[in-house]
């Protein structure tokens, strides 16, 4: 459902079906190699924010999942 309504990074992997840890690791070197033949600079940057999902505003996630038009049901 989150697919569908479009709430999901483009990037986002390792917690989707069809998208693993490994399938993200390979487009990441794959992208890399290719910037790097073409001369061009590349850096990367990981964060581990732990406990992102712990600062959710509540009232702010149900706005935004009632106005893409999710199901009632997922919502509540």
């Amino acid at each position: 459902m989150a697919r569908m309504v479009r709430l999901l990074n483009c990037h986002q992997c390792s917690s989707l079906a069809c998208l693993s840890t490994s399938d993200g690791s390979t487009t990441l070197i794959y992208n890399i190699k290719t910037l790097q033949m073409a001369k061009r600079k590349v850096s990367t940057l990981f964060l581990n924010i732990k406990g992102g999902l712990d600062n959710i505003n509540p009232q702010l996630l149900y706005g935004m999942l009632t106005s893409r038009s999710v199901n009632p049901y997922l919502v509540s």
